[in-house]
C-alpha cells in the first residue's frame, strides 16, 4: 500500500503542476493576446495550439488520477490511520465499575443538552442509553464479554435504527461498548469507521471501554465528529488527545492489516474482491 500511495502522490503532484502551469499560461496569454497578434499571426496560432494542448493534458491527467484513485482514496486514508494509531487509549474518567461509568457518561450528555433516553429497545437489542443532538448520535450498551460477532451485530442494528426507523442520512454516530473484557477480534473492529451513503454523509464509529482496565479502544488519530464524541464523553478528555492518554501497545490486528494491505490494488477495490477487515 505504501508503494501505491507513493505513486498516487507522484501523479497528484504532476497533475497539480500541469494544471497550475496551464492556468498561469492561459491567463498570461489572454492578457498578452493583442500584443502577440500585432507581432505575428503565426505566433498567435501557435500560442492558441499550446493552450489547447495544455487543457487536454490537464483533463487527461485529472481523469486518470480520479479514475484510478478517486474511489479508493478515502478508504486508503482511513486504513492508514488504523495502522498508525496507537493500540488503545487510557481513560481520563475515574469510574472503574461499568454501571458507574455508564451513569457518568449519561449525566455528561444530559448536562450538555443531548436528548437522552434510557433502556432503549430496538428490535431484539437493548441499549443502556442513547443520546442525540442535531447530527450527533450516541448509543451505549454494556456487554460483559465482548466478541467480534457482538460488535458486528450491534453495528447492523444501529444502522437499521438510524436509517430506517429514525430516517437519519448524515452525521456522526458512536456505538460505545462498556465491557469487562474485549476479545481481540472486537478490539480490532474498534479501529474501523463504517461509512453510509455514496458520499459517506453518515459515519459510524465504535468505542470499547474497559473501565476496570482503564482502557478505551477506538480510532483516535483521525479527526472526525466521532473522535470528538468519544474523547469528550467516553474518555472525558479534550481534542487533540494528549500523549499521556495514549497506550504504547500496538494491536496484533494492526500488523496483520499492514501486511494484508500489501495485496491491495485499485482494481481489486473497484470490483469488490478486496476486504481489509
Amino acid at each position: 500500500m505504501r508503494e501505491l500511495r507513493k505513486k498516487q502522490k507522484r501523479l497528484f503532484k504532476i497533475m497539480k503542476a500541469v494544471i497550475i502551469f496551464s492556468v498561469a499560461y492561459i491567463v498570461v496569454y489572454m492578457g498578452a493576446y493583442p500584443y502577440i497578434l500585432d507581432y505575428s499571426r503565426a505566433a498567435t496560432v501557435a500560442c492558441s495550439y499550446i493552450c489547447d494542448i495544455l487543457i487536454i493534458l490537464s483533463l487527461c491527467l485529472t481523469f486518470i488520477y480520479y479514475g484510478r484513485y478517486g474511489k479508493c482514496d478515502s478508504f486508503l486514508n482511513t486504513i492508514e490511520h488504523e495502522i498508525d494509531d496507537c493500540g488503545y487509549y487510557l481513560l481520563a474518567r475515574s469510574e472503574r465499575e461499568n454501571a458507574e461509568f455508564l451513569a457518568a457518561m449519561q449525566k455528561d450528555f444530559s448536562a450538555d443538552g443531548y436528548a437522552v433516553n434510557t433502556d432503549v429497545e430496538s428490535d431484539d437489542f437493548t441499549f443502556d442509553f442513547t443520546a442525540f443532538k442535531r447530527n450527533e448520535y450516541f448509543y451505549a450498551v454494556e456487554v460483559n464479554d465482548l466478541s467480534r460477532e457482538d460488535v458486528i451485530a450491534y453495528i447492523d442494528e444501529v444502522i437499521n435504527d438510524l436509517t430506517v426507523h429514525r430516517l437519519k442520512r448524515k452525521g456522526g454516530c458512536v456505538i460505545c461498548f462498556v465491557t469487562d473484557k474485549a476479545q481481540e477480534g472486537a478490539a480490532a473492529l474498534s479501529k474501523m469507521i463504517t461509512p453510509i451513503g455514496k458520499k459517506e454523509q453518515l459515519k459510524i464509529a465504535v468505542a470499547i471501554a474497559e473501565p476496570s482496565e482503564n482502557k478505551c479502544y477506538f480510532l483516535g488519530n483521525m479527526q472526525t465528529k466521532c473522535q470528538q464524541l468519544i474523547a469528550n464523553y467516553v474518555m472525558r478528555c479534550d481534542i487533540p488527545i494528549k500523549d499521556k492518554y495514549k497506550g504504547e501497545r500496538r494491536l496484533a490486528f494492526q500488523d496483520e492489516l499492514e501486511e494484508r494491505m500489501k495485496e491491495f490494488t485499485p482494481a481489486k477495490f473497484k470490483d469488490g474482491t478486496f476486504y481489509a477487515h
